[in-house]
């Protein structure tokens, strides 16, 4: 079976999300609820960004939690230097290689870049620590030119390379592919991959990527990061579910819910209605035709169960589009007993109320009780 890590960014590409302003309380937080889930990495911002963030890069690290805390590091000398002050467990270095970067972020040519790269790589080896370099933008970079810078921080010892979709431009097929290439120049090279949303990609070609070659994936909770964010924590999770499910052995499924309404919470956002797994409807059945198919196997129009993340299934009776399965159900479960012709009369009588609106639970039990009680004559006033 294939090693796969998970790097959470939350704390580092998370707090880039414009919404996002975390206390240091609620950091620690959020690092103990990624650390019981189960992900490998905790990626963390520079601790030279300010002294507030040195302090929080501490004061996570003095945690002592089973995720490896890593600083996210520019390729200078004074900042290496402040993470490696820092008891993190490694340091990702990254450096812009895209000829739109070289020529409006940083400025400096692909030999600068070797420059500048190789020898914080050994300083960092040299400290014992865990190093990734990250060819930033390498989904608009010249090919040779990412070779080219790869080719050198592999022989200074990084333990892993990155390849960021920085700007969301790729297809999962040219992920892949290039994912592919990368792993097979490089068999003895760790492979991360960092997908943004800004084309709606970001679940796709993270798989993708995973399926290249790559063996560590970056999310955040709620796929939050700069403008679009990133490939979410739920969504990845979803897919190693389905698709791989021994590559989440060591997870504890039943903290994702917890993690996500916390974070929602935190930055008073929602949980996304389409959001796998944690969305609030995300078990939630409608349709008479799903209802009836549900009832009887929830296989049916499930492929995720909901019991393995510690969360149920509901069956909406109180819409214009409920079946009689779903009536008769929610009938039995109330402990009434109805003829079948008695159930036809309920449910036509229940989806002629519910073209008024959609009815609560409580509305469609009261309902139902009240039909029941006075035998379909109630002209029921909602």
């Amino acid at each position: 079976m294939r090693k796969l890590d998970i790097l959470d960014s939350t704390l580092r590409e998370g707090e880039q999300y414009i919404k996002t302003y975390f206390t240091q309380e609620q950091r620690l937080m959020i690092a103990r609820l990624l650390d019981a889930l189960g992900v490998a990495f905790i990626e963390v911002p520079s601790p030279i960004a300010s002294p507030e963030t040195h302090e929080a890069v501490e004061a996570i690290c003095a945690l002592n939690l089973r995720s490896k805390i890593v600083a996210h590091v520019r390729c200078v000398e004074a900042d290496v230097q402040a993470a490696l002050e820092t008891p993190v467990y490694g340091l990702n270095l990254f450096y812009g290689t895209s000829s739109e970067l070289r020529s409006f972020s940083h400025g400096r040519r692909i030999d600068q870049i070797k420059q500048d790269a190789v020898p914080l790589i050994h300083a960092i080896r040299a400290a014992g620590r865990y190093v990734r370099f990250s060819a930033e933008d390498a989904f608009r970079s010249d090919l040779v030119d990412l070779l080219t810078v790869f080719d050198a921080v592999v022989e200074a010892g990084v333990d892993r390379i990155g390849l960021p979709d920085t700007v969301g431009i790729a297809t999962p097929r040219q992920v892949e592919r290039l994912l592919h290439l990368i792993s097979s120049r490089y068999p003895h090279v760790g492979i991360e991959f960092h997908g943004h949303n800004d084309t709606g990609c970001a679940i796709a070609n993270t798989i993708g990527a995973f399926e290249g070659g790559a063996d560590c994936l970056d999310v955040t909770v709620l796929g939050i990061g700069e403008r679009n964010g990133i490939a979410s924590l739920s969504g990845i999770i979803a897919q190693l579910y389905i698709h791989y499910p021994d590559l989440l052995a060591g997870y504890d499924l039943t903290r994702l819910a917890e993690i996500d309404e916390y974070v929602s919470q935190t930055l008073g956002v929602p949980i996304p209605f389409n959001m796998p797994i944690t969305a609030p409807n995300a078990f939630t059945h409608r349709a008479g035709v799903h209802t009836k198919a549900v009832l009887q196997n929830p296989r049916a129009y499930e492929v995720l169960d909901p019991d393995d993340f510690g969360l149920t299934r509901h069956v909406d009776v109180g819409s214009r589009y409920t079946g009689r399965h779903a009536v008769g159900h929610r009938a039995s479960t109330l402990g009434l007993q109805l003829t079948n012709e008695e159930l036809v009369q309920l449910t036509q009588a229940l989806k002629k109320h519910a073209e008024r609106g959609a009815l609560k639970s409580e509305e469609v039990d009261m309902f139902i009780h009240t039909w029941y009680q006075e035998k379909g004559s109630l002209v029921w006033e909602r």
